[in-house]
């Protein structure tokens, strides 16, 4: 049996360079939740005004806070691949605790390391990606009540 040759650690650069990538996903969930949150907000506001049901009302509202919540999510994801950005490109290599100083500045984030970071980053994706299921399911969910009690 072979042994393994040891494992060399990745550079920061490359962890940066990659959770960078990974967060720039998050544009094309941004691109699906977009027109869904859109629609149910234009759904909320013609349904008020000519009286939809309850139960209707109810979920385009869920939906349209979910897409908001998942706007907010985009904008987190393109900071932070900005900056995971930055730090793949820096020359000298990566400076993790400069830029933590400047963002406990500004209070955007706790002192971290740059692993606890990218799973931070990863965090971020999922919970965008789990936005847009939220939004897919309510509306999905929606549709058969109404269906069921038309039929």
């Amino acid at each position: 049996m072979e042994a393994l040759p040891p494992k060399t650690p990745t550079a920061p650069r490359d962890v940066a360079g990659a959770a960078a990538d990974l967060l720039d996903q998050g544009a094309i969930i941004d691109r699906l939740s977009r027109p869904i949150t859109i629609a149910a907000l234009i759904g909320l506001m013609v349904g008020l005004g000519i009286g939809l049901g309850a139960l209707l009302i109810a979920s385009l509202l869920v939906v349209t806070l979910a897409g908001l919540a998942e706007t907010y999510l985009a904008m987190r994801a393109g900071f932070d691949a900005a900056l995971f950005r930055r730090l793949a490109a820096r020359e000298q290599g990566p400076d993790p605790d400069t830029l933590d100083e400047a963002l406990l500045e500004f209070g955007l984030k706790a002192e971290s390391k740059t692993t606890q970071r990218v799973l931070g980053a990863r965090k971020l994706l999922v919970l965008q990606g789990a936005t847009l299921v939220l939004q897919v399911a309510i509306i999905l969910l929606a549709t058969a009540l109404a269906h069921a009690r038309a039929g």
